[in-house]
């Protein structure tokens, strides 16, 4: 199989361990990623980036073969017992096209929304384990056993550790793949790095325990710290961008009061049953949940626009037409405010006759750029044959400075009619500092 992507130009799935990935991407499962947005709600302020879930897992299973393609020739090198089999890779490129495949609607944003809903992780657990699905048929039929294999090597488990870790650690195939799709998608350059320079520093390091996925610190540094940066750069002008934030915060808001309405005994026209069954706590089967997408979704958006309950029509018209929220930044004041801010927000909303419940939030994003890895096993080290071996954190001191130090941006997410109101509020705290 030869595609072409726009990310990373030609990509071919040709040698005898890559045949799974397209048996895979026929299936209906892998199929439904077409029809699932990768980044939610950002459509509303990039244009471009509508962008699915299902050309995000090629790159994925694409970025999977290339690091395949250099660490098993250094993993030959070590010996037999080392050298990485047609199974492991098999898995291994198994596991990147489906890691995402348990998401819902609008990708993140749906597991959001209902406190019952599980993560997607589950999601795509029971996908693959379900002997109902496409998907695992086609993997059972390889080998009865990579079902459960494939699972558990999607939740960084694995009998050959560094595989787990590109699968899902600190540098992982997704990440790889995300940061430079989305960036291409929303016309930005932030999530701009060097992916070849970086595969090419990888190196395997010989450990007791295994070898274990290590960098080159003479040559690799510099590709390191720019995929973190560039992870943090994307949060800051992609993913928590204002426009983007106000819209899901719309999309909560509107799932709250369908939800509010289902508990009072009242379901709304155009409902997917799934969608009730998660309102009701109800537990839905691996085939329900496999209807929604985000077509359904915006169908009943739509449908819910023309209800007779006033709240959840205002929201569900306002969404559909990108009549979003407003929203002030509250990066230079005291989170100490945040109570009184949020109160007094909502005297406002319901003084202009909005229901306070569902048109006034303080929305508070946060990601850390950096996070140092629970075990030792699963940090990804730097080798040099002056210094041997370092933690990342260790060896690089702009990637240090990042350890536990979060990136937040907290806002105030209104309906337009009351700008006027909570500029004054604001400007009354700012000037009582």
């Amino acid at each position: 199989m030869i595609l072409r992507d726009p990310v990373h130009g030609l990509v071919a799935f040709e040698r005898p361990a890559e045949q799974v990935v397209p048996a895979l991407i026929d299936t209906r499962e892998t199929q439904r990623l077409r029809r699932i947005r990768a980044l939610g709600m950002a459509s509303m302020a990039f244009p471009g980036a509508e962008h699915s879930r299902f050309a995000h897992a090629i790159g994925a299973a694409h970025v999977m073969s290339r690091f395949l393609a250099r660490v098993g020739p250094l993993a030959a090198a070590l010996g037999p017992s080392a050298a990485l089999t047609i199974e492991h890779e098999r898995d291994a490129l198994a596991a990147a096209l489906l890691h995402d495949l348990g998401h819902g609607p609008l990708s993140h944003l749906f597991e959001e929304v209902f406190p019952s809903m599980p993560a997607h992780e589950e999601w795509t657990s029971a996908i693959v384990l379900d002997p109902d699905t496409e998907v695992h048929r086609v993997l059972a039929s390889l080998d009865r056993e990579m079902p459960a294999r494939v699972d558990r090597l999607v939740h960084g488990d694995h009998p050959v550790p560094y595989l787990a870790r590109a699968v899902s650690g600190t540098f992982d195939v997704d990440r790889c793949d995300y940061l430079l799709r989305d960036s291409y998608m929303t016309g930005t350059r932030y999530g701009l790095y060097d992916l070849d320079w970086l595969l090419r520093s990888l190196v395997l390091d010989p450990d007791a325990g295994g070898p274990r996925l290590a960098v080159d610190g003479t040559k690799g540094l510099p590709a390191v710290e720019g995929y973190f940066l560039a992870r943090l750069f994307m949060y800051q002008q992609v993913y928590f961008h204002k426009a983007t934030r106000a819209g899901e915060t719309m999309l909560r808001a509107i799932v709250r009061r369908f939800s509010d309405l289902v508990s009072d005994g009242r379901v709304p026209a155009g409902t997917p049953p799934a969608m009730l069954a998660f309102a009701r706590g109800e537990p839905v089967s691996v085939q329900g949940y496999l209807t929604l997408d985000d077509n359904l979704f915006w169908t009943t958006i739509q449908s819910w626009a023309d209800d007779r309950d006033p709240v959840l029509s205002s929201l569900a018209a306002r969404v559909h037409a990108r009549s979003l929220f407003k929203t002030v930044s509250l990066d230079d004041v005291d989170s100490a405010h945040d109570d009184e801010l949020l109160d007094g927000l909502r005297t406002i909303v319901r003084g202009l006759g909005f229901d306070p419940r569902y048109h006034g939030e303080l929305d508070e994003a946060e990601v850390f750029p950096y996070e140092v890895p629970a075990s030792s096993e699963a940090a990804l080290r730097v080798v040099s044959q002056r210094r041997g071996q370092r933690p990342l954190e260790s060896a690089s001191f702009m990637i240090g400075r990042l350890v536990g130090a979060p990136f937040v941006r907290r806002r105030l997410v209104f309906p337009p009619e009351a700008r006027e109101a909570v500029e004054a509020m604001l400007d009354g705290v700012r000037g009582a500092r």
